[in-house]
């Protein structure tokens, strides 16, 4: 619904799915308060400085790396500011809203893909990986890693499991749209990841940081998005996919590093002892979209 043509349908969808959130506000605010509390009362019991310090200690990342990272984005602002110019003037639109975000700046192109297409595309994107890779993700994806559809009682989303000693599983909810051909791209990124690091390191060593847990499977979408632009039958078939790529990065660069600026903002206000109401919360978390 946040993704139709139709603006009245987006922002209905908006509202319904966030009055839903808004009459449970304190709720969330008072359970939000208690997991900084408690990670602050961590770190204090184990004589770390900061709570930031203390919740990267285990992945050995510097907080330095952290505030470079909120630094890069913030220099890199003016970008983002141009994409939202962008959109809000192919959308024409005089005030671009929150359920404004996810329609497609090319209009009537849905594209239906199915699983078996799926698969190709993703063998296809991501042949620069070498013959051995291709091998054991064509082996994955034909022998049982994957839950594909959807079904009733199975829970939503994606993501990739397992345990040491036995192939990873991967879980999907197809359903035909551009976004599903990359969840399987990305998904199956973790998911050989798990499989090489199972495979040639010791149970002890075998798990990877969720610092790094990323990498595979962002680069798996980089490599797809890159060969099917390159691949593209016509103009529109372009735009659609660069108006994709972009709300790609929107979101796994600009949104995640928000959210990282918000949590490092509640969490250094809590450490002062300042209490962390609904009005703060709120207030914080709508400067920081702004």
């Amino acid at each position: 619904f946040m993704e139709s043509e139709n603006r009245d349908v987006r922002k209905a969808a908006f509202n319904t799915l966030y009055e839903r959130y808004k009459g449970l506000i304190n709720t969330f605010s008072a359970s939000f308060s208690s997991n900084i509390k408690k990670n602050i009362f961590y770190k204090n019991q184990r004589k770390f400085s900061s709570a930031l310090k203390a919740s990267l200690f285990s992945d050995n990342v510097s907080e330095e790396v952290y505030d470079n990272l909120i630094e890069s984005v913030h220099n890199r602002l003016d970008l983002m500011h141009r994409y939202v110019r962008l959109r809000k003037r192919v959308l024409g639109l005089d005030e671009l809203h929150m359920y404004d975000l996810y329609v497609p700046l090319v209009k009537d192109y849905d594209k239906k893909i199915s699983y078996d297409e799926a698969k190709r595309m993703v063998t296809e994107g991501l042949s620069p990986l070498g013959e051995e890779y291709i091998d054991i993700l064509k082996m994955g994806m034909s022998s049982g890693w994957i839950d594909v559809y959807e079904n009733r009682g199975k829970t939503g989303g994606a993501y990739s499991w397992g345990a040491y000693g036995v192939h990873p599983y991967v879980l999907l909810n197809f359903q035909g749209k551009l976004n599903d051909v990359f969840t399987l791209a990305h998904e199956m990124g973790h998911a050989l990841h798990t499989y090489y690091s199972h495979k040639h390191q010791p149970y002890i060593n075998a798990n990877y940081t969720i610092f790094v847990a990323e990498v595979a499977s962002t680069c798996n979408e980089a490599l797809l998005i890159n060969h099917m632009i390159k691949n593209a039958k016509n103009n529109k078939e372009k735009l659609y996919l660069l108006n994709y790529f972009m709300e790609q990065f929107r979101g796994t660069v600009f949104r995640q590093t928000m959210f990282a600026e918000f949590e490092k903002i509640t969490h250094e206000l809590a450490e002062r002892g300042e209490p962390l109401h609904a009005e703060l919360l709120q207030k914080i978390y709508h400067e920081l979209n702004e």
